[in-house]
């Protein structure tokens, strides 16, 4: 009895926070998105979200509500390594140059090339219409040409920031577009927009099939965290595990929970950066 007053005592006033939060962002939103969005673009990464601060913002109240100096240390060190992790996985991501991007920028190409035949005036015109991190790839290439007025000082500066694979073959096309004729160029591109679709299909077909096991990851995940936040809310659940025994025991448990998590999400991950 005692337990199940404080479980529902903890979500009414749970309840209650949220939806007053709700009520004043909801209030202040137009003010407060135009200064976000300025500040943000200044001193925040693109790549840092409020996603990012989410698995800290939480540890910190669960090591404020057990009221354990060990476990509290513990999970706020762990809050710490899951933000990090996060924020260097969101980097690595943003900085992945997706196959579909590649392939925009070779049908771009291929059309543009068709009706004028000169290689870094067509990739001037068509790098406004593929996106970043690309774009600012193909920027780079073209401005060195134009300095330098050197194709293998432009095509060695692009191979120097990416070892992307179907980048590297569409240089080595353009590189070879100097000596070749137009048609055994385009060629050169239909095949190459060949095996992007292929690999295009291949990414789709992979990710339905890692779909259920992200989702069945994700449930336990948050089965796990919901677990520990009952404990930590309710004073019943929580006792035994404020004594120096079972906050160990706690974090034993905890530990082999977030290796188990960090394995599988490298595995996923691993997989979904092979065929992005």
């Amino acid at each position: 009895m005692g337990i199940g007053t404080d479980l529902f005592n903890t979500l009414i006033t749970a309840s209650l926070l949220l939806i007053a939060v709700a009520l004043v962002l909801d209030e202040l939103e137009q003010y407060l998105v135009p200064v976000l969005k300025r500040y943000r673009a200044r001193f925040i990464p693109s790549h840092v979200t409020w996603k990012t601060f989410l698995p800290l913002i939480i540890t910190i109240v669960l090591a404020i509500l057990m009221h354990a100096t060990l476990i509290s240390t513990y999970l706020i060190i762990v809050g710490i390594l899951i933000t990090v992790y996060f924020m260097r996985r969101a980097k690595k991501k943003q900085e992945l140059l997706p196959a579909r991007q590649i392939f925009q920028l070779v049908l771009a190409f291929r059309s543009t090339y068709q009706l004028q035949p000169t290689v870094f005036l067509t990739l001037d015109r068509v790098k406004e219409k593929i996106d970043e991190p690309l774009k600012s790839l193909v920027r780079v290439m073209v401005q060195t040409f134009y300095l330098t007025s050197s194709p293998e000082r432009a095509f060695a500066e692009l191979r120097a920031r990416t070892d992307n694979v179907y980048l590297n073959q569409f240089a080595y096309i353009l590189e070879m577009s100097e000596t070749a004729r137009t048609d055994a160029v385009i060629n050169a591109l239909d095949n190459l927009v060949e095996r992007l679709r292929i690999h295009d299909e291949l990414r789709r077909e992979t990710e339905s099939s890692l779909m259920a096991i992200t989702g069945q990851t994700t449930f336990m995940q948050g089965m796990a965290v919901l677990a520990i936040i009952t404990v930590a809310a309710v004073p019943a659940l929580r006792r035994p595990y404020t004594s120096m025994g079972g906050q160990i025991f706690l974090a034993i448990v905890l530990t082999v929970m977030l290796i188990a998590s960090y394995y599988i999400d490298k595995v996923i991950n691993t997989l979904m950066e092979r065929i992005s």
